[in-house]
């Protein structure tokens, strides 16, 4: 997604990482593949079970930020279906992990927008 995938992916390439994108277009094997051999998986498809916690590798580190409100059962579905905690050493769960970040960073990034658009431009 342009407002989270990319950015932490240009992020961690940024730190050195490896990092190899999947997105809808993969098959279920591809994606299967490519979160087994992960060491850290940035779930953000917004796509209750995209992926499965048996999927994941073993000790590795998952940032769980896609999130699908249900009706069915009034509550918010993880992008991973299954226990993660069985396979992940680390990782955010869903409700309460990365989610309460997006408030707090959305407000400082509107109050920055506001205060720049007030000074004017910079000549």
């Amino acid at each position: 997604s342009p407002i989270v995938g990319s950015p932490v992916s240009r992020m961690l390439r940024d730190m050195g990482a490896a990092v190899t994108v999947g997105h809808r277009g993969l098959s279920t094997d591809a994606l299967k593949n490519l979160v087994g051999s992960a060491d850290i998986v940035v779930t953000c498809a917004g796509d209750p079970s995209a992926v499965h916690a048996d999927w994941l590798s073993d000790g590795c580190e998952v940032v769980n930020i896609g999130t699908t409100f249900c009706e069915d059962k009034d509550s918010l579905l993880s992008d991973v279906e299954g226990d993660i905690a069985a396979k992940a050493k680390r990782y955010s769960p869903v409700p309460g992990g990365v989610g309460p970040l997006s408030n707090p960073i959305l407000f400082r990034n509107v109050a920055r927008a506001a205060w720049d658009q007030a000074e004017g431009p910079q000549g």
